[in-house]
């Protein structure tokens, strides 16, 4: 019986993983278009808005489903792996939340 309902859970979170990060990558390819609608239109400001916004959106739905696979890890390896990654993918929206305040700062003072 607790193998069943075991196997159950892991079934579950496997496809809750898969669709968390489903929908990471859809933001970001939303994203994505969207700030080439605007590169097109040329306007330069609106399309690197528009795509640090997907990106740190899309990885946070991506950090998500990293933090789902820990749980349902089999073995030491594959949580080092999944730990790993989720560390870089948390670098990474660090890093573009922080330049994306860094450019709404550069346009506040500019406005000024």
């Amino acid at each position: 019986m607790h193998e069943t309902i075991d196997s159950f859970f892991k079934l579950i979170l496997e496809y809750a993983v898969t669709g968390v990060e489903i929908i990471g990558a859809i933001i970001i390819l939303f994203y994505t278009l969207r700030a080439l609608a605007c590169l097109l239109q040329k306007r330069h400001d609106c399309s690197r808005s528009m795509l640090t916004t997907g990106i740190t959106t899309g990885l946070t739905f991506l950090l998500t489903s990293e933090v789902l696979e820990t749980i349902i890890a089999p073995n030491w390896n594959a949580l080092g792996m999944t730990c790993a990654i989720l560390l870089i993918r948390a670098g990474m929206t660090l890093l573009v939340h922080w330049e994306n305040k860094l450019e709404h700062h550069d346009k506040a003072e500019t406005k000024e």
